[in-house]
């Protein structure tokens, strides 16, 4: 990985970057140009590109607030 996309969990420093969004399509079979579609439509895309990726964290959502509250890290399960 070139760059941090994502960040680290503030508790175990476990990086936050997953994997590239480009290659799920391509795994299904995709062509290139379908899979750039694909990707383009998720956040990041503008400054990223093809080096977009899908965050690791855990949002938690509260039904009350209508919004995400905090992440999980998914490796310490402490939440952030």
């Amino acid at each position: 990985m070139s760059e941090n996309i994502h960040g680290f969990c503030p508790h175990c420093n476990a990086n936050l970057d997953g994997e590239l969004i480009i290659d799920y399509p391509l795994s299904q079979g995709k062509t290139m140009e379908e899979a750039i579609a694909y990707a383009s439509m998720y956040s990041g895309w503008n400054t990223h590109k093809e080096n977009n990726r899908w965050g690791r964290a855990i949002g938690i959502y509260s039904i009350d607030k209508d919004r995400t509250v905090c992440h999980r890290c998914p490796d310490c399960e402490k939440t952030f």
